[in-house]
């Protein structure tokens, strides 16, 4: 399967139905605008189907934190590095105004893991062991 390539804006979506309202088929659609045919086909079978030709929200939580607060988090970790948790969601509370947990900080200071880079952060915490012994 290809992946998803980016989203159709409104407008264009609604160029392509004003075209098939005009009773074009779908082959000449997709050579007037230059898109595949099974966009065409997508755009309207989803119209019919719903009645709208917006794009959906996407699902997922929103993020608690804006990239800002968390550059803040970080420079104030930066600053005090025996500061706790506790202390800097009390000052994030302050600033932004926004109830933020302690382990939401947690996560947002800690990089994402994947399984890719496991065994580089093996290797390198094996050679920092090394050197602390």
């Amino acid at each position: 399967m290809a992946p998803k390539e980016k989203e159709l804006s409104e407008d264009f979506k609604k160029i392509i139905f004003n075209l098939h309202k005009n009773s074009l088929g779908y082959q000449l659609i997709s050579k007037r605008i230059h898109i595949s045919i099974n966009t065409v086909a997508k755009v309207i079978q989803k119209y019919k189907a719903t009645g709208w030709l917006s794009n959906k929200h996407h699902p997922g939580r929103l993020s608690i934190l804006t990239a800002r607060d968390i550059r803040h988090i970080q420079r104030c970790v930066m600053d005090d590095r025996r500061r706790t948790a506790s202390s800097l969601a009390h000052e994030v509370s302050s600033v932004s105004g926004k109830s933020v947990p302690a382990q939401t900080q947690q996560f947002s200071l800690k990089p994402r893991r994947t399984l890719s880079d496991e065994p580089q952060r093996l290797a390198y915490t094996f050679l920092c062991h090394q050197v602390w012994i």
